[in-house]
């Protein structure tokens, strides 16, 4: 195998002198090195460096994009902008034909102001 196609580059270094005796001589490039643990084999991943050879700690903190992310009840109970098809950054959301980032913006309450007041005299039928 060509080196430029192989993993060992500088930022991603494979330790294979740590893995466990029975993977040593295997090809397995998707990993840094594999542990054997109570009869369970586990992949230890890459440690990504950045160009000055520091740690990147942004994976560690990133939120992962996956929708099992997520629990059901989380995603009932946020709270949800009201969507409408004249907002300037409507979220994604699942395919729905009556979904109401798709409808126009419905008018609010206008509520009176608290000094005015509406009387009526006499009979107005």
């Amino acid at each position: 195998m060509n080196k430029s196609h192989s993993k060992d580059s500088k930022y991603f270094q494979t330790t294979k002198q740590k893995s466990d005796p029975f993977f040593k001589s295997t090809k397995i490039e998707s990993c840094s090195h594999v542990l054997v643990k109570n009869g369970q084999s586990l992949a230890v991943p890459f440690k990504i460096k950045n160009q000055k050879g520091y740690p990147m700690l942004h994976y560690t903190y990133a939120e992962s994009k996956s929708s099992e992310a997520k629990s059901v009840y989380r995603q009932d109970f946020t709270p949800k902008p009201f969507m409408h098809a004249g907002m300037g950054k409507k979220p994604l959301v699942k395919y729905n034909p009556d979904s109401y980032r798709n409808r126009l913006p419905i008018g609010g309450i206008v509520m009176p102001l608290k000094n005015k007041s509406v009387i009526e005299f006499g009979d107005r039928g």
